[in-house]
């Protein structure tokens, strides 16, 4: 049992090839060997499937067989294989790549981008939705440019995938306050990509900017005190951090762990002399902090709110909800600002990250008391509140505005599209055909009625010609004596 998990610990090997022009297959090899030389080795060969994909990615499994694991929850490609002395047994495996994002999918997000931003030409929001649109098209294009090179190996064609899908979560995101800054005036949105949590909309610093580094440390010591010793470094990375995060990594390289959905870096080989230690130190953007500027605009949103709020019926919900919020965004830069270690800060923005939710809940609460008394919430745009000086507004439209956020909120935030617009309208139109054709109906049926009873009484009697006097005779008319 000792020399099979030999066998499988340091020569069971994953070799990710160049893939071909556009990624139509992906090749896996397995190779298999057998350290003894003078012993045949029965062994298990096992590769899990990333998780979530189904046995039809499979085009070609060779003579591997699968199977399911329920503890894991993911299939797996299987089979039990003999190797004679000093062996070396190759397996192959083919699978479609399902690791790519379309670039018809991408140039949709563009052309959509696009729209957004020239509905918002000529008004109060355009320089806030210029600054999105160059900051939304510039990371579409990047997905494009990196996805385009053919010089890659799979393993750092997969790599990239799961990064474009975060930088891809991140441009919906601007995509839809874009889409909150075109509602807000008056504009049409027919198809939402995202609708965020609240009103209140910050224009985000690009990563880049990111103030401060973490360093993390990875230690390898070799326990025997007479010899050299080769191992393996693997250390998988916090859940956060996707290679464009990776500040160095040393001489380590980077993979992604689909069991755990994180990406790691690793050297599948590392020489330690008796008793040596090696210090691997990779350095990593900070992105375990919430930007000031997103905790400066639901704190200027929240004053926006509770400012329309006054002396509404709203006020006394309103007020403790409003408190609360500032003390969470308080409890959120405070702690960021303490000096820890990487562990403890991770941990704390962490539980920021939820604190964060809870406090966009709340601002969310506050928006609907807004639009239920009246008025509009508006949009928030920290950028634009600096520029122009600050401070709330303490006074919004109550008229179109509020009716247009009424409408927005009955559509959950994303106009009707052409074809439901439409749709209402011919509704409407059969409704008051159909009413009008009942009116006529009843008309009919009351003047038909009426008709019925006049014929029911019966024909008029003629009253008896008088008599003439008796001492008047009327002579008859001479031919020629009627006058005209």
């Amino acid at each position: 049992m000792g020399k099979k998990r030999l066998v499988i610990g340091l020569f069971f090997l994953l070799f990710l090839l160049v893939s071909t022009a556009l990624y139509a297959d992906i090749k896996l090899k397995i190779a298999v060997v057998n350290p003894s030389e003078i012993e045949s080795q029965t062994t298990p060969v096992r590769y899990d499937l990333p998780k979530g994909m189904t046995p039809d990615i499979i085009t070609d499994a060779g003579n591997m067989e699968l199977k399911y694991d329920f503890d894991k929850n993911n299939y797996y490609l299987y089979q039990v294989v003999k190797l004679k002395p000093s062996e070396k047994l190759v397996l192959e495996i083919k699978l479609k790549d399902m690791w790519i994002i379309p670039a018809k999918y991408i140039n949709f997000l563009k052309e959509h981008t696009r729209a957004m931003n020239a509905q918002l030409a000529n008004t109060r929001h355009a320089k806030s939705g210029d600054t999105l649109t160059k900051k939304i098209i510039d990371r579409l294009d990047g997905i494009l440019k990196k996805g385009a090179d053919q010089t890659m190996t799979m393993g750092e064609h997969i790599n990239l995938y799961y990064e474009n899908l975060g930088i891809l979560g991140e441009v919906k995101e601007d995509i839809g306050m874009l889409e909150d800054l075109v509602l807000d005036v008056g504009g049409i949105v027919e198809e939402r990509v995202q609708v965020p949590a609240t009103l209140a909309i910050p224009i985000k610093t690009d990563e880049k900017n990111r103030a401060g580094a973490v360093d993390m440390t990875i230690e390898v010591t070799n326990p025997s005190k007479t010899s050299k010793q080769t191992t393996k470094v693997k250390y998988v990375l916090p859940e956060e951090v996707a290679p464009r995060y990776v500040i160095d990594r040393g001489d380590l390289d980077m993979g992604y762990d689909f069991t755990k959905q994180s990406f790691y870096v690793y050297k599948d080989s590392v020489m330690l002399d008796p008793s040596e230690t090696k210090t691997f130190v990779i350095k990593i953007m900070d992105v375990w902090q919430v930007p000031a500027l997103e905790l400066d605009t639901l704190k200027a949103h929240t004053d926006n709110l509770m400012t329309l709020l006054k002396g509404t019926e709203y006020m006394a919900q309103a007020k403790p909800m409003a408190d609360k919020i500032t003390a969470s965004l308080n409890e959120i830069r405070r702690t960021q600002a303490l000096k820890v270690s990487a562990e403890e800060h991770i941990a704390y923005y962490r539980d920021n990250e939820e604190t964060l939710t809870e406090a966009k809940s709340l601002v969310n609460q506050l928006e609907k008391f807004v639009s239920q008394s009246g008025a509009s919430a508006g949009v928030t745009v920290k950028e634009a509140e600096v520029q122009k000086g600050g401070g709330p507004k303490e006074k919004r439209a109550r008229g179109y505005e509020g009716i247009d956020y009424i409408v927005r909120s009955i559509f959950k935030g994303k106009a009707p599209t052409v074809a439901t617009t439409w749709k209402i309208i011919y509704t409407i139109l059969i409704f008051l055909g159909i009413l009008a054709a009942l009116f006529f109906g009843l008309w009919f049926v009351q003047v038909k009625q009426s008709h019925k009873r006049g014929e029911s009484i019966g024909p008029v009697e003629k009253r008896p010609a008088e008599k003439p006097d008796m001492l008047t005779e009327e002579k008859p008319e001479a031919p020629g004596d009627k006058s005209e």
